[in-house]
């Protein structure tokens, strides 16, 4: 028997070795070393990068498949064929999600299997939810745009605690300073004014202390004969006494007060309610206050009365015409003078009718003729003022216009703009807020003042 060659061998021995390694890459690209075989499912991606064929598929972080194609669909997004096991089950619902090991990782897909009852995918199937991982270069451009906001934020707050150039924060310190500084000034100018007071206060509380001491017995006489008249009335001596044991005279008493209810009986319906807001004048960094008493005999109508403090008031103007005679000729002359009466006290008062979410108001505005709309529902609320109606001087009608923005049942923020069309001023855009109390809230503080009285007692 001829025997074969070494060289032959190893060559036959190569070729064997090249043939099963081909044979293995095969079935391992084509996923067919897997037992059971393989399904194609396809998923619809905006965005793929750094997905290619050959890359895992997972399921809960267990591999069950590898990524096959990866193509460009008509409309210009990503089209991902996957290879899945046939064990693997998965239901119509599913969702595939595109993922990446780490921050510069891999990219990978991730199935998350959706209702077990549901009909599982059958080969060719395309998943109903899909979701793409966000790529390196654009979680730059965010974090680039973050870091250009933090950048702004940190220079508005710089500029605000710069001392050298006029800062909010320095500047707000600064006043602090001063008006400590000023405050003990006052105190050390005026200790021994303050040192009085306080010798006065000590000299008032000895003189009270002697007084009671001294009366003491005068009170315990006083309580022996309210002890006496007291014992009286409860024998049913004297009139008071027949009143109240008197039962004939008890009836007749009640029967007079049920008619009086009767007669006020409209009266008690009325519900009352009290505010007061205060706005901040931007113009001129002054504050506006308004206190207002409004009574509401029935849910849809009102009068409101109100007393307003106003620092800057529109002008007052007036004329006066005089003759002046010069070398026989006598010439007419006319004066315009205007006036401003600073922090002047003003009154309002006003019939209000309510139709659905508006109100209609009318009457005295501000001390003058004027009528309002209010639109209120719920949270926020609109407000609209028109009054002084005066066109002398070239003055226009007093407009003011702001919302309200409703924070608990009694508090609330407002703003807006305030004599918005006077040509003889700039606009009064301001900003404030207040709070207002109705019965229910009153008969409450009422209650609570009654109850502290009584354990004071």
């Amino acid at each position: 028997m001829k025997k074969i060659s070494p060289e032959i061998k190893v060559g036959l021995f190569a070729m064997a070795t090249i043939a099963i390694i081909t044979f293995v890459t095969i079935r391992v690209g084509d996923q067919s070393i897997v037992s059971g075989g393989a399904y194609e499912l396809r998923a619809i991606f905006t965005n793929a990068t750094g997905l290619y064929p050959k890359a895992s598929v997972e399921v809960s972080g267990v591999a069950v498949g590898i990524v096959k194609k990866v193509e460009l669909t008509a409309d210009g997004k990503a089209l991902v064929i996957v290879g899945v096991k046939k064990a693997i089950h998965l239901p119509q619902d599913s969702a595939a999600y595109l993922k990446t090991r780490g921050f510069l990782g891999e990219a990978y897909v991730e199935l998350v299997p959706g209702d077990p009852n549901l009909p599982p995918l059958k080969s060719g199937d395309f998943f109903a939810q899909t979701e793409s991982g966000g790529d390196v270069t654009s979680l730059v451009n965010k974090f680039n745009s973050i870091a250009g906001d933090v950048k702004d934020v940190t220079r508005t707050v710089k500029d605000w605690t710069n001392e050298k150039e006029g800062g909010q924060v320095a500047v707000t310190v600064s006043n602090m300073n001063e008006f400590v500084q000023v405050l003990r000034d006052v105190v050390v100018k005026n200790q021994e004014n303050l040192d009085r007071i306080v010798s006065n206060m000590a000299d008032l509380t000895h003189e009270v202390k002697t007084m009671v001491q001294e009366s003491r017995g005068d009170v315990t006489a006083s309580m022996d004969r309210m002890a006496s008249i007291t014992q009286k009335i409860d024998e049913g001596r004297g009139t008071i006494g027949k009143l109240v044991n008197d039962p004939e005279t008890a009836d007749k008493l009640n029967s007079s007060l049920d008619s009086l209810n009767d007669a006020l009986g409209g009266y008690k319906r009325w519900e009352m309610g009290l505010g007061f807001h205060t706005e901040y004048l931007q113009g001129t960094s002054n504050f506006k206050n308004y206190f207002h008493v409004s009574l509401a005999p029935t849910p849809d109508k009102a009068l409101i009365v109100e007393i307003v403090t106003d620092p800057e008031p529109p002008l007052k103007y007036q004329r006066q015409t005089s003759d002046i005679q010069v070398g026989g000729t006598t010439t007419t002359v006319t004066t315009d003078t205007s006036t401003l009466n600073r922090f002047s006290v003003l009154f309002s008062a006003e019939l209000a009718k309510k139709f659905y979410d508006f109100t209609i108001r009318g009457g005295l505005i501000e001390s003058t003729g004027g009528m309002g709309l209010d639109y209120d529902n719920g949270v926020l609320g609109l407000k609209f003022d028109a009054f002084n109606f005066q066109t002398h001087f070239n003055q226009k009608p007093h407009l003011k216009a702001w919302g309200i923005l409703n924070v608990t049942q009694n508090l609330y923020l407002a703003g807006g703009a305030d004599d918005f069309i006077n040509p003889n001023q700039p606009v009064d855009y301001f900003v404030g807020g207040g709070f207002q109390l109705v019965d229910d809230d009153i008969k409450s503080l009422i209650g609570t003042a009654a109850g502290s009285a009584k354990v004071g007692k």
